[in-house]
């Protein structure tokens, strides 16, 4: 796909609360130069995308999923509700940046490296991708050494203080 940004989505079950009408949206509205990938659809949800969708059903390859994630320019997570989403984490490990609504613990997650919106602004979504992928050929650049060694320091200096507390005593 020389020469177009790939957008990707990825759920376990697309469904209304993962953002799926929304994500049908956005591929109507982007430029031609972007090409949208989601993974985890039905047979039948696939045979009911636009013709600029390019839909795969739930894989259990690690391997599959980590490559799409790595040559993804961004990846979107529409989702209307979610704890803490392991795509997030998933694509922020492959390297490749995340735009998501202001849902569950989706800002905390994709904050660190990529943008969360106000939830149902397709708008902002969309301008949100394109200025993510514009930033850089291949999005946000992520440091994953760097990253690891915060997260190491930070590690220490939690369990340096954690050390000075006494044990906690409770009951059952």
């Amino acid at each position: 796909m020389i020469g177009k940004y790939i957008i990707l989505g990825v759920a376990a079950v697309w469904d209304a609360r993962k953002g799926l009408h929304d994500l049908l949206n956005i591929s109507e509205l982007l430029p031609k130069e972007y090409q949208l990938i989601v993974v985890g659809l039905s047979e039948k949800q696939k045979t009911e995308l636009p013709d600029n969708i390019i839909g795969i059903t739930h894989t259990n390859s690690v391997k599959e999923l980590a490559n799409l994630y790595y040559v993804a320019d961004v990846f979107v997570n529409p989702t209307y509700e979610d704890n803490y989403p392991t795509t997030n984490l998933e694509s922020i490990a492959c390297g490749t940046p995340v735009v998501t609504y202001e849902t569950g613990g989706s800002p905390e997650s994709a904050d660190m490296y990529g943008i969360s919106v106000p939830k149902k602004d397709i708008e902002k979504l969309i301008r949100t991708i394109e200025n993510t992928v514009s930033m850089k050929p291949n999005g946000i650049d992520i440091d994953n050494e760097n990253t690891v060694l915060n997260y190491v320091e930070l590690y220490e200096e939690l369990n340096d203080e954690s050390s000075v507390h006494d044990e906690c005593s409770f009951s059952i």
